[in-house]
């Protein structure tokens, strides 16, 4: 009996209907199609286009300035100049982060590890003292967790020199700021400073916009977080941004694996994809990864608005009436940012 072919049609096997009348005849069957192997593929297609990079002015300006600040700090000056970048949901923050990290990797030698980039996000609800003691599990102290806070504040400085470390990257930092009051603790601040003095080493802070606060209340500490960086939306009604939305969809039009051009940089389709993603990145993303899904798995040569309208209503507003949604006929144009609305409380 051919051993492949019984493993290749147990693979395909999904009901007891689809087995030979005679087992003993299985090498001479028919293989039933695998409907997975589709899905499989269809999403392995999505999932590399969703992988695409979305290059554009504001990225680009963050990814310089980063390399600006992590050049300096090579240079272990007395006050590293440092950078805060700020940005809401979705805007990019994280894959700024991890497309820098990824260009300096660790390097295990015998007696330690060089860690160019040192990059950590924050717990929801920080202190001094947990903050360290992720830094020190990310250093590799195998006794993070031992130490009062002072005590691991010094282990820190220690280990970013022993493990050459140029730059720090903390994300999330807005999780320092009640999210209610916006207060910050002033034992915050000062503790950041004295790591960033003590050790030479510059450090990039990322979060939302309410980051600012932290150093508000710090003036030296805000002296050195200059200049600063925001990633933020896309704004159809500024003339210079509304040519890089439409340069990203163009991109993207490019990227998709489909056999004819789609709707994505239609004169009359431009706008409901702003309005249907806020000008967010990871919206747009979104949106139209999904559109990919639905074209694929329907057998469709193209991205069309109706495709965008069940997308839509997939992964940005399952709830949605026809009024509220962009690619429907009876849509007016506007913000999707009133109470309830999928981008309420974005500036």
């Amino acid at each position: 009996m051919n051993t492949q072919a019984i493993s290749t049609f147990s693979q395909r096997i999904t009901s007891v209907e689809q087995l030979p009348k005679n087992l003993l005849d299985l090498d001479l069957a028919t293989p039933i199609p695998d409907e997975c192997d589709d899905e499989d593929r269809i999403e392995n297609t999505v999932m590399a286009f969703r992988a695409n990079l979305v290059r554009h002015m504001g990225f680009e300006k963050a990814l310089k300035e980063m390399a600006r600040c992590h050049r300096m700090g090579r240079y272990r000056l007395d006050e590293p100049n440092c950078l805060l970048i700020t940005g809401e949901s979705g805007c990019g923050k994280s894959t700024l982060r991890r497309t820098y990290v990824n260009q300096y990797p660790r390097l295990e030698l015998e007696d330690r590890t060089l860690i160019p980039v040192l990059h950590l996000e924050l717990p929801s609800q920080p202190t001094v003292k947990n903050v360290a003691e992720r830094m020190l599990i990310q250093l590799g102290d195998p006794f993070a967790e031992k130490g009062s806070a002072e005590g691991k504040t010094a282990r820190i400085v220690t280990l970013l020199k022993e493990c050459g470390v140029e730059l720090v990257i903390l994300d999330e930092f807005q999780h320092f700021v009640d999210r209610s009051s916006e207060k910050v603790e002033y034992k915050v601040a000062d503790w950041l400073k004295s790591v960033i003095n003590d050790s030479k080493v510059p450090f990039v802070l990322m979060g939302l916009p309410r980051c600012h606060r932290i150093l508000e209340v710090n003036e030296q500490l805000r002296r050195r977080f200059l200049p600063r960086v925001s990633l933020h939306r896309f704004r159809i009604d500024i003339q210079d941004e509304r040519r890089q939305f439409f340069s990203v969809l163009k991109n993207l039009e490019k990227s998709l694996p489909l056999q004819s051009p789609s709707a994505l940089c239609e004169k009359t389709v431009v706008p409901r994809i702003y309005y249907a993603t806020h000008g967010v990145i990871d919206h747009t993303m979104k949106l139209i990864s999904e559109s990919l899904n639905i074209a694929l798995s329907e057998h469709r040569p193209t991205i069309d608005q109706d495709v965008l309208r069940r997308a839509f209503e997939r992964v940005i507003w399952a709830d949605a009436r026809d009024q509220d949604n962009p690619f429907h006929q009876a849509f007016k144009d506007r913000h999707l940012n009133r109470a309830g609305e999928p981008f309420y409380g974005y500036q």
